[in-house]
């Protein structure tokens, strides 16, 4: 999910404006944005996760990255494998969109007395009912672009004109 800096004019200022600024002024305002935009990206993934599933996999590894184009919020991108073995970096699909639960497996094996038998189990219990547009991430990423991009616009301003009050001084 995107804002496109080419259909609103305060995004591209801000963007023209980071790249004519002194890096430092620059750098203030990506560590500013870094500052607030994180805590609350994982607040607002923390309140979709209903499972200690999706808790470890999609708000554990929650992650902002801010540069002078862009803020980037990312889940499920680092970190390393759970104790049962379940990866992050490639098994958060089933965790955010769920999975066919009624899905059965059957295998052999062999009892205590000897004999064989087929066992039937089904799969995908451990994780939420298949949900195109997402249990955690996605619902969080809807509310929260639209408002990490004003911040990122605000917190421009507000670095750039506290920068200049200071220099007049």
């Amino acid at each position: 999910m995107r804002i496109d800096a080419r259909l609103s004019p305060e995004f591209r200022a801000t963007i023209l404006a980071l790249r004519s600024v002194d890096k430092t002024i620059a750098k203030m305002v990506r560590q500013q944005v870094k500052r607030i935009a994180a805590p609350e990206w994982q607040k607002a993934l923390a309140e979709r996760a209903d499972t200690r599933l999706q808790q470890r996999v999609l708000v554990n590894t929650a992650v902002i990255t801010v540069s002078n184009q862009n803020v980037k919020a990312q889940s499920a991108s680092k970190g390393r494998p759970l104790s049962g073995g379940l990866e992050p970096k490639h098994d958060y699909h089933a965790v955010e969109f769920g999975a066919n639960r009624a899905r059965v497996m059957e295998y052999g094996r062999k009892s205590r007395n000897g004999g064989r038998h087929i066992v039937k189990r089904r799969i995908g219990n451990g994780l939420p009912a298949r949900n195109s547009k997402g249990h955690v991430f996605w619902p969080a990423a809807r509310e929260m672009v639209p408002r990490l991009g004003r911040l990122f616009v605000q917190t421009t301003v507000r670095t750039i004109a506290t920068a200049l009050e200071g220099k007049q001084e």
